[in-house]
């Protein structure tokens, strides 16, 4: 059932409008008598036909553009923050965000345009932000990037806790812990709904702590003394590019880094405070002119992402990094799901150079950023919730956070799905009705739906290729002027193609000539042909590809 929400809503209602379907375009929204706060505004990644961008569809954002009170956002990842420029214009709200956030978000929206247009209000710990009937304060949580935060969001019925992406380490090398003091007087006051991160629930112990990462980078850069070492690791994991300044030092080399995001992280780090002792990083050009074993390569694309610099490297495009056989190429990262055969490609592009490839399956050399059961269970004990939403996953995902919930003793737990318009009572949450979301796909700069005739076109065109037919209409008769074939056929099979063209000049003489063209629709004459070409190709090749038609009078 789907429900008008231009309507007034009474209550605490929770919509995920993306978040909870797969890994990454996290955006939530939560609603209190009709008064609307957003969290977060993120994009997810598809390679398909173009769709390399996605976010979710604003559609009722726009409905209730003038209820939204302001869009609050817990970190500054790409799946939270990676939509603002394409979504924000379509509902213009004030954007709170901690420090190391906001320079990101400017960042994306200098891109924009839009760096003086978008309101951006720096939130402070320990201070509680009041909009309407909400009140939101963050509190700090650690994660891989700097200055992440769980939100406690307190309204008139009751605290609700939404966890951001978060872990537990007590001793960062980089950054702060989360604050259990914190979570735990918001669970002793009572906590109404933890709606939870849900990244990591398959593994049941924590992944080890940022500090033991660095222990083993510095070994693995020391052990490799004679060799060139690339690591690859994900750009806004400062902690990590700190470890890689380190272990390279300690190794008696310097740091090159290689990839635009990556120069741009050092340039926002040092904005907002961060690695302030550390010297500007080598550029990527320098790295040709240093000894090998003097040089420790730091490089984009650990999610084997098309246009990084790892990819370029691999493939041996990247115009100043080449490759060499006694390479190392040590992978500080994760695979995100939905990149494996990227990231296998990429890897298997390093093999075939003679590069040693070196993953966190052989050694700790990446420590994740999200709870696993045991964490968990800790912040379940610290906060005592009544009620749990799982979300940022996958439906594996947020079922079996759902069982792990369940046999903690939690009782009242549902399941979400995207558009779901989530009433949260005192002791339970229930699904009031269905909200219209989607699924768009950043095309150049327009937005367009990822099941739309563009890219349906275009899986066809991948798929089956275009044949180009010019026909000259003359005293009621057809003749084939000139056929073109992309995507068909190679440059060696020439004589297949002029057999074909042949075939396909030959059946309109036999199928459509005899008739005075003149008085024959364009239109279904066109239609004729299309048909004609299509079984034509079918029978030689296959493939039916799209056949595009032009009559020359």
């Amino acid at each position: 059932m789907s429900k008008n929400t231009s309507k007034k809503l009474n209550g605490l209602h929770f919509v995920p409008i993306g978040g909870c379907s797969e890994v990454g375009m996290n955006l939530y929204a939560y609603v209190y008598n009709d008064q609307w706060i957003l969290i977060d505004m993120g994009m997810g990644f598809d390679g398909d036909y173009g769709r390399e961008l996605i976010v979710p569809s604003p559609e009722e954002l726009v409905k209730n553009k003038s209820k939204i009170k302001a869009l609050f956002v817990t970190h500054s990842h790409e799946d939270h923050i990676g939509a603002i420029p394409y979504l924000w214009p379509k509902i213009e709200c004030p954007i709170y965000a901690r420090p190391f956030a906001i320079e990101m978000i400017k960042d994306k929206l200098s891109q924009f345009e839009l760096s003086d247009t978008v309101p951006l209000i720096k939130a402070q710990l320990g201070r509680k932000i009041e909009i309407g009937s909400f009140a939101v304060e963050f509190i700090p949580v650690a994660h891989s990037t700097p200055e992440s935060s769980a939100l406690a969001i307190t309204t008139p019925q009751g605290v609700v806790l939404h966890s951001g992406d978060w872990r537990i380490d007590n001793d960062p090398v980089f950054g702060a812990k989360t604050d259990e003091k914190r979570l735990k007087e918001y669970g002793d006051a009572g906590v109404l709904a933890l709606v939870c991160d849900s990244t990591n629930v398959f593994r049941d112990q924590q992944f080890g702590a940022e500090r033991d990462v660095r222990k083993n980078l510095i070994g693995l850069v020391k052990k490799y003394k004679k060799n060139r070492i690339l690591i690859t690791c994900f750009a806004s994991n400062l902690a990590r590019l700190e470890s890689c300044y380190i272990a390279a030092k300690e190794s008696g080399r310097q740091l090159v880094i290689v990839g635009r995001s990556l120069k741009k992280i050092e340039r926002i780090a040092k904005t907002s405070g961060y690695l302030l002792d550390i010297p500007a990083f080598l550029d990527e050009k320098k790295a040709e002119t240093l000894d090998p074993s003097k040089v420790l390569l730091v490089c984009t694309g650990s999610q084997g992402e098309v246009n990084s610099a790892l990819t370029k490297i691999a493939n041996g495009e990247h115009k100043s990094i080449k490759l060499k056989e006694d390479d190392i190429m040590i992978f500080s990262s994760r695979i995100i799901p939905g990149n494996e055969k990227a990231v296998l490609e990429i890897q298997n592009s390093l093999s075939d150079r003679g590069v040693k490839i070196i993953t966190s399956e052989d050694c700790e050399i990446h420590a994740s950023g999200h709870p696993s059961k045991e964490e968990l269970e800790r912040l379940y004990d610290l906060t005592k919730p009544n009620i749990l939403i799982p979300i940022h996953g996958g439906k594996l995902h947020l079922r079996r956070h759902a069982k792990i919930a369940e046999e903690y003793g939690i009782k009242n737990i549902i399941i979400p799905n995207d558009g779901d318009l989530i009433k949260i009572a005192k002791d339970k949450a229930e699904v009031a009705a269905k909200l219209s979301v989607g699924t768009l796909a950043v095309d150049g700069n327009k937005l367009l739906p990822i099941d739309c005739a563009v890219y349906k076109q275009r899986a066809s065109l991948a798929n089956n290729g275009v044949v180009g037919v010019c026909l000259k209409r003359s005293r009621g008769f057809l003749k084939l002027i000139d056929m073109t074939c992309y995507g068909i056929f190679e440059e060696s099979e020439r004589i297949e193609a002029t057999d074909i063209r042949n075939d396909v000049s030959s059946e309109i003489k036999l199928s459509l000539d005899g008739v005075l063209r003149e008085k024959t629709d364009d239109a279904r004459l066109k239609t004729a042909v299309e048909k004609l070409v299509k079984t034509a190709f079918l029978e030689a090749r296959g493939k039916k590809p799209i056949v595009m038609v032009h009559i020359a009078d």
